[in-house]
């Protein structure tokens, strides 16, 4: 062979096998070192890719488009710390159970560790955080060809596997790196003619739901069958299959749902926000349920948590669909790995009482509380960060997708969402580990694994931090619609106790940033608007919703009236819940 010629063939081979496993989507971000995966994935008319300037915004992007569609984008980049730059994202995909497939170029093994330029030691850098990594050989005819193959397809088993998570791949090469026409007749390629000619993949994995056992079903079907009180949590959840399937089962058991903005139902008509209720905490001691069933994982809010402490069930039950350990406060009394979809179906008529709860007055509460929440979004009233989530969850609709910010923005809509779409809306969050880094990156990357725009709405400190990624947009087949809540700073701490420590709270916490929103988006050719009262807000959205252009809508308000605005709307619901005959 001609020098590079097995480096071509191999790096082919490694693109197609990947692209026959279903991982078609490659984030590719420029370099020398990763040439020849850069030129495999460029000349094969399979396989789709986007370019990036900057790998942690790839990273981010794969992020989003594994949680839209369930499976692995392909991060192709050089060495050194370009690599290093995708850690973040694969933190909060290890965490939140996303697929990806890290696939980093490397320098050979005589320059590492040697003063050798853009060399860092690779192997195995993300740590615990990878399902599985893997340091590939140097290309060379005296490795068998499905050894290769077989170590690819076992990489996307063990990305989409469970759990499922980030996969590492570390690929060094020797120059010459420059492409060279392959010859698939070698010699050294005689043990996958078959695979060559028929376009199949060397191997499938498949990944059946677990049922739960008949033992344990039974035995949550006495508990729940003889439980005075009980409350059915739905967590963090990796379907709208799954979300669905638990609030079918709350129905049909009538027992009270509260379902977290990340389970994907919070905006679904007939789920009520018994966040609300929550924040009470007469409601909490009035309360006492002795069995709770908490499907999926984390939640937003804290006050289900410090509930749980005060409340001590006897049954805390949690159902996850992999083994990994949820329980926060170290409170859980069992533990299910099972199919959510499963679980919950066979669950069904376990109950054939009704619970303590008077559902007509929890009806009434609800609607009210709307009332109180609805008064802030009023047409000529400011609009605020209380308002902007609300009327968002109003005007959007089930053509878009919704996408939420961690810090005040996830809060207030998991706080003050309406519930009145019929199916839902498809929603995402960064909230493996609840960063604010690469959150527009992450957006944009949800909304083409879907194909359908998507608002997001995102604080200033957020937005700043990911701010390249507006170089994203002109490249998307979908617009996003991007709220910006700018209150100058980190509005968040405003509610903390170091909030009353002024000697150090204004300069190290809240960190203003004294930045133009509008510049920024004028320099990337993004639309820009700036709505001062809440019917503008709704005028400006519902057309930005009718556009194929993306847009930024930047809404200004003060962390102190932000802070008092909250204070002021929770202080008044929560006397409606101490108020409210709840139980019979």
């Amino acid at each position: 062979m001609i020098p590079g010629e097995v480096t071509s063939l191999w790096s082919s081979i490694i693109i197609e096998e990947l692209i026959r496993q279903g991982a078609e989507f490659f984030c590719i971000s420029p370099g020398s070192r990763s040439t020849p995966l850069t030129v495999a994935i460029a000349r094969n008319p399979k396989a789709r890719w986007k370019m990036f300037a900057d790998e942690r915004s790839a990273g981010f992007f794969a992020l989003g488009y594994g949680r839209a569609t369930g499976k692995p984008a392909i991060l192709v980049c050089t060495s050194g710390t370009a690599v290093a730059n995708y850690f973040p994202a694969v933190v909060e995909a290890s965490m939140d159970f996303q697929p990806m497939l890290i696939l980093s170029a490397d320098r050979p093994f005589e320059l590492q560790e040697c003063g050798a330029n853009q060399t860092i030691r690779q192997e195995g850098m993300f740590g615990s955080y990878t399902r599985w990594n893997m340091q590939l050989p140097l290309p060379s005819r005296e490795v068998p060809i499905k050894a290769l193959l077989s170590t690819i397809a076992y990489a996307v088993a063990k990305t989409l596997g469970s759990p499922s998570g980030p996969v590492h791949l570390n690929q060094p090469f020797r120059e010459p790196l420059e492409p060279v026409r392959s010859d698939l007749n070698d010699p050294w390629l005689g043990t996958v003619q078959e695979w060559l000619k028929t376009g199949k993949p060397s191997g499938v994995s498949l990944f059946p739901e677990k049922h739960p056992d008949s033992a344990t079903v039974e035995m949550l079907r006495e508990a729940l069958s003889t439980a005075k009180q009980p409350l059915i949590i739905a967590g963090s959840m990796q379907s709208a299959e799954e979300a669905e399937a638990v609030r079918e089962l709350a129905l049909d058991l009538q027992v009270p749902l509260y379902a977290d903005f990340s389970s994907g139902m919070r905006l679904k008509s007939g789920v009520q926000p018994w966040q609300l209720a929550f924040q009470s905490s007469g409601f909490i001691r009035n309360f006492r349920p002795d069995l709770v069933l908490h499907f999926g994982g984390h939640l937003i809010a804290k006050h289900p948590a410090a509930a749980l402490l005060e409340w001590n069930p006897e049954h805390y039950i949690v159902v996850r669909s992999h083994a990994n350990r949820f329980s926060p406060d170290h409170n859980v009394t069992l533990s299910i790995e099972a199919s959510l979809v499963l679980t919950s179906a066979s669950l069904k008529g376990s109950r054939t009482t009704l619970s303590g709860m008077n559902i007509e007055y929890a009806e009434e509460f609800f609607r009210r509380a709307g009332e109180e929440i609805d008064a802030e979004a009023l047409p000529l009233k400011p609009v605020t960060e209380i308002s902007a989530a609300r009327l968002t969850s109003r005007l959007i609709t089930e053509q878009q997708l919704l996408f939420i910010s961690n810090s005040m923005p996830v809060r207030d809509m998991d706080s003050y969402a309406i519930t009145s779409h019929h199916n839902g809306i498809r929603s995402g969050l960064n909230r493996g580990v609840s960063g604010i880094d690469g959150i527009l990156s992450t957006t944009a990357g949800f909304a083409e694994g879907y194909g359908k725009p998507a608002t997001l709405i995102i604080g200033d400190i957020a937005f700043l931090h990911d701010l390249n990624a507006l170089s994203l947009l002109s490249t998307l087949s979908v617009p996003l619609q991007i709220i910006v809540l700018n209150n100058n700073g980190g509005g968040i701490f405003s509610f903390l106790p170091v909030s009353e420590y002024s000697d150090v709270f204004e300069t190290h916490f809240a960190t203003p940033q004294n930045y133009s929103v509008r510049s920024a988006a004028e320099t990337f050719g993004v639309d820009y608007a700036c709505p001062q009262i809440n019917g503008e807000f709704c005028e400006v959205y519902r057309a930005a919703s009718g556009s194929n252009r993306s847009i930024v809508i930047e809404i200004k308000g003060s962390r102190k009236e932000n802070l008092l605005q909250h204070r002021a709307l929770q202080g008044r619901i929560s006397a409606l819940a101490e108020k409210n005959l709840f139980f019979i």
